[in-house]
């Protein structure tokens, strides 16, 4: 196991909210992304009793840091494809000591290069926008 059984705080960065979830609120009514947003941020405060379900993926963690890199597949409220399927993901930093989430993407699919496969992307997004996680990655 390497996420705790703690409530997490959970933030959304100003990179996400800049890049990303402007893009949701577009493509969205207002009130189906307002609900997807904070039941994002439920789902990830809870993270402990999700991580055995097909919804968190670990990408990378560092026992030594115990600081990880996730991924969380999310549906927007009102439709009705799983979040498998959606292509909808947030990629999250989750720090056990700290019992701090800061949620570095929100994307879709069709937000990815199609050049390069979805993990290189978000890899590529996290180093270069989030340096202080190179170390684990």
């Amino acid at each position: 196991m390497f996420i705790k059984d703690i409530n997490f705080k959970v933030e959304f960065s100003s990179f996400a909210e800049r890049h990303f979830c402007k893009d949701f609120l577009k493509k969205y009514k207002s009130k189906a992304w307002s609900i997807t947003y904070q039941s994002i941020i439920d789902v990830l405060k809870k993270s402990f009793g999700f991580q055995q379900t097909k919804l968190i993926d670990n990408i990378k963690f560092s026992q030594e840091e115990d600081l990880g890199i996730f991924k969380l597949d999310f549906r927007v409220a009102g439709t009705n494809i799983s979040p498998k399927a959606s292509g909808n993901r947030a990629i999250f930093s989750l720090c056990n000591k700290s019992g701090h989430i800061k949620i570095l993407l929100v994307y879709g699919k069709d937000h990815c290069a199609k050049k390069q496969s979805e993990t290189q992307w978000t890899l590529e997004h996290v180093k270069t926008n989030f340096p202080e996680y190179k170390k684990i990655l």
